[in-house]
């Protein structure tokens, strides 16, 4: 148990898509005899340190979980004295504030990358390269979201992977004995069982983006016609008609639910028996007995996504030092136990086994990767225009 903990400067929140600029700073930002990014990458991480512990700060930024951030962050304050500001925001909005600052000195030093907006920062050359190649644990990383995070190749080692998260099919046991596997099989249930599946909106959650993914695999052809295009592809596009059709046949047999939290507690207050749900909802869920214990949890054999957070460091980063210290300390095996521990999300590290999935042993086997972006972008704009309008 630590017995000292320096607290975090008070997260700031976004309302709506409006940017709430961070608190004024109190830690020592480039003055221009200190090493920039570039140069730091070079230097031992000794040097490095030292440059950091003089910047004092660093400021992340996230759009979930920001009070289980603040937990982690307290571990890192504490080992190295460097207070982490944590800015927590909606995800476009966070790019458009890091976007409008790229003409000079910015704000912001590390930010979480989602696939609505890695491809704009990347296209707007905001992300510094290089910094995966510097990190200690480099080769200890998962593979998929080291190279590749949502069809952007992370070629330029823009972003380090720090988590991954498995979804799965979470169940009533009671009601159902024998969940589906196959596409087949899944189509039966809904059919044969109106109103006791559901899944988010996918514009709400990311369970919900699995889905629809899912969904999109198994109607059109599969998955891998997805992985890499860059933009949409309009011959692939055409044959989504057949997911809607789809979709739209099964209307009043299909719950939408409102977030990827709202899936659980719908299922454990007894109005659906089957939903999509990451990994470490049903973990944290089962620690605060928001769950049934009649609950059963896999991935079907038909495949759904597993998701994975990954962090950035800005170009024009204040705390270029300090910002690399973060990512070198988050991905390291201290920092990855303690993460697992506070946010329920399984290890980046393939070398760190903790206690978090709440899947048999092979299940996570069956998860998928993600489209490309673009897809995503597309399916969420087109569900809104052809389901719930």
């Amino acid at each position: 148990m630590l017995k000292k903990l320096v607290y975090l400067a008070v997260a700031i929140p976004l309302l709506c898509t409006v940017f709430i600029s961070c608190s004024p700073k109190t830690g020592k930002a480039l003055t221009g005899g200190e090493a920039t990014l570039e140069e730091l990458l070079n230097k031992p991480w000794a040097e490095i340190e030292a440059q950091a512990k003089q910047e004092k700060e660093v400021v992340y930024c996230v759009w979930m979980d920001e009070a289980e951030w603040t937990q982690v962050g307290k571990l890192f304050t504490d080992k190295y004295g460097i207070k982490v500001n944590l800015v927590l925001g909606e995800k476009i909005a966070v790019m458009n504030k890091a976007l409008a600052e790229l003409s000079g000195k910015g704000n912001l030093d590390v930010m979480m990358l989602s696939g609505e907006t890695v491809n704009s920062l990347m296209n707007a050359n905001a992300l510094a390269s290089g910094v995966l190649g510097k990190l200690e644990s480099k080769s200890k990383l998962v593979q998929g979201l080291s190279l590749r995070k949502e069809g952007v190749s992370n070629d330029k080692q823009y972003w380090a992977p720090v988590n991954i998260n498995p979804a799965g099919f979470l169940y009533n046991t009671n009601n159902i004995k024998n969940p589906p596997q196959t596409w087949k099989e899944f189509e039966a249930y809904i059919d044969q069982n109106p109103k006791r599946f559901g899944f988010c909106l996918p514009e709400k959650g990311g369970t919900g983006q699995a889905m629809m993914e899912a969904i999109i695999a198994n109607l059109t052809g599969g998955l891998d016609q997805y992985l890499l295009d860059p933009a949409v592809d309009s011959a692939k596009l055409s044959k989504w008609q057949t997911v809607w059709n789809w979709l739209d046949a099964r209307k009043d047999k299909i719950v939408y639910v409102n977030n990827n939290a709202d899936a659980i507690a719908r299922l454990n207050s007894g109005e659906l028996d089957l939903v999509v749900a990451w990994n470490s909802g049903v973990n944290s869920a089962v620690k605060t007995g928001e769950i049934f214990k009649h609950y059963g949890y896999y991935v079907p054999q038909f495949g759904l996504c597993y998701s994975g957070d990954t962090l950035a460091i800005l170009k024009n980063t204040p705390h270029p030092a300090a910002a690399l210290l973060w990512l070198n300390w988050i991905t390291s095996e201290e920092a990855q136990i303690a993460a697992a521990k506070y946010l329920n999300f399984m290890t980046a590290r393939t070398d760190v086994q903790v206690d978090v999935s709440m899947l048999a042993p092979g299940e996570s086997d069956k998860n998928v990767d993600w489209m490309s972006a673009v897809y995503k972008t597309q399916y969420i704009s087109d569900f809104t225009r052809n389901i719930l309008q």
